[in-house]
């Protein structure tokens, strides 16, 4: 075989093991992004809760574990929920003031989801404008009659989801 020939040979030989190479790593990058995209958890609509009402659901005794069992059912509805407290709530469940973090530890929550009105400011209106904020619905019994006025979107019914704890049974009317 001449010299020639040889090295065209062996050229576009190493070419093609070069471009197959390069073609099979792109793939397995494709795809790896491809898997990773798929892996990722999808985002859950949020809906705001008005902790401090639904504190006592159960039996009209303040409970975190009431709170808990909502924020559990809500998150298998397929919502995230963000609850929001007075400022009171600790001393209501505990015999001292909890702050987001502490009662998002109660609660099985990240810290980001659990907020608590400064004292002397109630939740209601937080909890409202959070809502609007978020375009959520807000799981409460609360009629909100003390702040049409200023929010009238309290009038609409459809912005509530009412619940209640009847004989340890959790219920949420959507």
């Amino acid at each position: 075989m001449p010299r020639i020939e040889y090295f065209e040979k062996a050229f576009f030989m190493n070419f093609e093991l070069v471009f197959y190479g390069v073609v099979a790593l792109i793939a397995f990058a494709l795809f790896g992004a491809i898997f990773q995209w798929l892996r990722q958890p999808k985002r859950l609509p949020y809906i705001a809760v008005d902790g401090s009402n639904v504190l006592y659901w159960d039996d009209d005794t303040p409970s975190l574990n009431t709170v808990k069992r909502v924020a559990e059912q809500l998150r298998v509805d397929g919502f995230q929920a963000v609850i929001w407290f007075d400022a009171n709530v600790g001393y209501l469940v505990s015999d001292r003031y909890l702050g987001p973090r502490a009662l998002a530890h109660h609660l099985g929550l990240h810290p980001r989801y659990v907020r608590v009105a400064g004292k002397g400011t109630p939740a209601d209106p937080l909890v409202i404008e959070a809502a609007a904020t978020l375009n959520a619905r807000i799981v409460t019994n609360d009629r909100f009659r003390d702040w049409e006025e200023t929010y009238p979107q309290v009038k609409d019914k459809a912005l509530f989801v009412r619940g209640s704890v009847r004989n340890g049974a959790l219920k949420l009317r959507y």
